[in-house]
């Protein structure tokens, strides 16, 4: 089971859930080896974040969802205003939970 602590790892996961993709053709769009993702999504290896792109490239991820993942991982996201805009989601999530 995924740990709270880990969001990202909590959001990738929904992603690969969500794309029905095989753990080999994840790993193959990656130019990984298939046991390499599957211990990514148990949480057994944290990727770099060269990696977490690649995976998202596999999932055909928007930039947005991209970044998402980026972030929550505590990595630069790809563009600049994914930044912002993740903020001010986050921003506004913790407001509404100190309500």
């Amino acid at each position: 089971m995924v740990s709270p602590a880990n969001p990202y790892l909590m959001k990738i996961t929904e992603i690969h859930e969500r794309s029905g993709l095989s753990l080999r053709e994840v790993a193959d769009a990656c130019d990984l080896d298939p046991s390499y993702v599957h211990y990514i999504l148990r949480g057994a290896r944290r990727p770099q974040r060269d990696v977490l792109i690649a995976l998202g490239f596999a999932y055909r991820l928007d930039r947005w969802e991209m970044d998402e993942v980026l972030l929550l991982a505590g990595l630069p996201p790809i563009g600049r205003s994914g930044v912002h805009e993740y903020q001010q989601d986050f921003y506004k999530v913790n407001q509404k939970e100190e309500v």
